[in-house]
C-alpha cells in the first residue's frame, strides 16, 4: 500500500546552509560586548577557517566549543542570551547563507514540505535562523535551563550524528512524515545516520571522503 505521509526536507546548518560556523558567529557576537576573551575568539576563529578548508568537523573542536559555551552561559539568563542570538543572527544571516541553499528551501516550502533545521548548533541560534527563513522549525543542541537561568549542564548531549537521525524520527512520529519521501541536506560525514534515514540524501559542499560516499550510494551532490 502506498503511504500517504506528509513529507519533510531537514536541512543541517554550518557549511550546509550557511558559509562557515555558527558557533563561531555567535562568540564574535559576543565579543563585541566584551563578554568573551580574546584567546577565546582567536581558538574560534582558528577552528571556524579549518572547519571551512577542510568541510570536516572535528569532534574535538565540537567538544571544545561545547563546553565554552556552556561555561559562559552558565547562571545567566535565558531570555538575554536568547535577545543576544536574534541580534547576532540578524547580522551574519544575510551574509552567510548560501542563496542556493535558501532556494532549496522555497522550493520545498512550495509544494508543502515541512522544512527543519536540525543541527549541533547551539537550539537558540538555529531557532532563529529557521524563524527568519520561514522554516517549520529547528531541533539542535539544547542546554538545560533551570528558573530562567542555564544551568551548564547538557542534559539530552550534542545534536549530534545518531541523535539527528533519532530527532528526525520523533518529528517523523509525531507529524506523520513518511521518512522515505522526505529529504537530508549535510555536508558532513558525521550526518550519516541522518542521510540514511530519508529517502532523498543531498550531499553539500562535501569535503573528499564524503564525495566518495555519495558516488558510492549515487547521491546527488551539491556546491552551495
Amino acid at each position: 500500500m502506498e503511504s500517504k505521509g506528509q513529507s519533510a526536507a531537514f536541512f543541517d546548518l554550518d557549511n550546509t546552509l550557511i558559509d562557515g560556523s555558527s558557533i563561531y558567529y555567535f562568540i564574535r557576537g559576543l565579543s563585541k560586548s566584551g563578554e568573551i576573551k580574546f584567546r577565546d575568539i582567536f581558538r574560534f576563529a582558528w577552528d571556524n577557517y579549518r572547519f571551512r578548508k577542510s568541510r570536516e568537523e572535528n569532534t574535538s573542536n565540537m567538544a571544545y566549543a561545547t563546553k565554552r559555551i556552556l561555561d559562559f552561559a552558565r547562571g545567566r539568563s535565558f531570555s538575554l542570551i536568547s535577545n543576544r542570538c536574534e541580534e547576532i543572527v540578524h547580522e551574519f544571516l544575510p551574509k552567510k547563507l548560501f542563496p542556493q541553499m535558501k532556494e532549496r528551501i522555497e522550493e520545498h516550502q512550495s509544494i508543502g514540505h515541512h522544512t527543519w533545521i536540525i543541527s549541533a548548533s547551539p537550539i537558540e541560534i538555529a531557532s532563529v535562523v529557521a524563524k527568519k527563513l520561514g522554516m517549520t522549525g529547528a531541533i539542535a543542541t539544547t542546554g538545560e535551563v533551570v528558573n530562567g537561568h542555564y544551568s551548564g549542564n547538557l542534559p539530552d548531549g550534542a545534536m549530534h550524528g545518531i541523535n539527528k537521525a533519532r530527532a528526525i524520527q520523533s518529528l517523523a512520529n509525531a507529524n506523520s512524515y513518511d521518512l522515505s519521501k522526505s529529504f537530508a541536506y549535510s555536508d558532513s560525514v558525521n550526518d550519516l545516520p541522518l542521510l540514511v534515514s530519508v529517502g532523498n540524501p543531498f550531499i553539500v559542499n562535501p569535503n573528499k571522503a564524503l564525495k566518495v560516499i555519495a558516488r558510492k550510494n549515487q547521491w546527488p551532490v551539491l556546491v552551495a
